[in-house]
């Protein structure tokens, strides 16, 4: 698989993040190929007409279509010609953390790091969010092109406005809570759950990692998410196997060991409790087979 790790070499000064156009930018990477990146993504079409396979999802893509990408998550596009237009705006974690004194501000946003829905909307009403051609895109270009001393913190700026707005937005079209204060620890949790699924899928080791009873992380748990620490446990979980079916080479038995199983039929057994069907007609349906 090929991993695209962000360039810092890429300008003359030190900048973590990029915003341009995706058809002026040939090496824009919109391949069949699976591949990952190590940063954030956030694409706004203008021309697409196809969908991308990210993770287990498949988000179709259109004119209009926002899309948000967190890192290391495969994917694989399935586009009906190249004739892509629109925007992308990539950063990594620590040009927000540098800054302001979150590190779980990425969390808290709606469209990275959930399972629970399609990371991707169209604004029924354009009013709802910045129009495609907002000035405020070619600001942000037009900062990088023209680097001062001080370009860093305002383009910190504009690309917190921009994250704001877009999680608005995006939770009113998922009808989710847009409030990215609430809750520290639920965040926590579900920061802990990105960085430790493959090792820990117990509800009492998050609690410890967090210096919380059981009790109280299923709590929290269940009054910002909806769901118990458990249910959250096992749906990450779920879209971890679902990832290694999907875009790994490794048969049941391994992905077994490598997630902790102690053997391959309880992998089997849980998975099939959770998606009604066995991890092999998984394979199957979604056109990928290992032997």
């Amino acid at each position: 698989m090929k991993l695209f790790r962000f360039d810092h070499n890429k300008f003359d000064h030190p900048l973590k993040m990029e915003i341009g156009l995706i058809h002026e930018t040939p090496q824009f990477f919109l391949s069949e190929d699976i591949h990952a990146t190590d940063f954030f993504e956030i694409m706004i079409f203008e021309e697409a007409a196809g969908y991308i396979q990210l993770d287990s999802q498949r988000v179709d893509v259109e004119p209009g279509t926002f899309l948000f990408i967190t890192p290391m998550q495969k994917r694989s596009w399935r586009l009906a010609n190249l004739s892509v237009k629109g925007w992308f705006l990539i950063f990594e974690k620590d040009f927000l953390a540098e800054f302001f004194s979150d590190d779980l501000f990425v969390y808290r946003l709606q469209f990275f790091y959930n399972q629970q829905v399609v990371p991707a909307f169209r604004p029924s009403d354009q009013g709802d969010i910045l129009p495609f051609d907002s000035a405020i895109f070619r600001e942000m270009l037009d900062e990088i092109n023209h680097y001062k001393q001080d370009s860093p913190h305002l383009l910190r700026a504009l690309l917190y406005y921009l994250l704001i707005k877009m999680n608005r937005a995006f939770c009113r079209h998922h009808a989710l809570e847009s409030n990215t204060q609430l809750n520290t620890q639920a965040y926590a949790f579900k920061a802990l759950l990105e960085q430790e699924i493959r090792r820990h899928q117990q509800v009492q080791e998050y609690a410890s990692m967090l210096q919380l009873s059981r009790v109280s992380l299923n709590k929290i748990s269940k009054g910002q998410f909806g769901l118990s620490a458990s249910e959250m446990i096992k749906e990450r979980l779920v879209q971890e196997i679902k990832k290694d079916l999907l875009f790994g080479n490794q048969n049941v038995s391994e992905i077994a060991f490598e997630l902790g199983f102690s053997e391959s039929n309880n992998l089997i057994r849980f998975f099939k409790k959770r998606v009604g069907i066995s991890p092999k007609q998984y394979r199957i349906r979604q056109g990928r087979l290992s032997n």
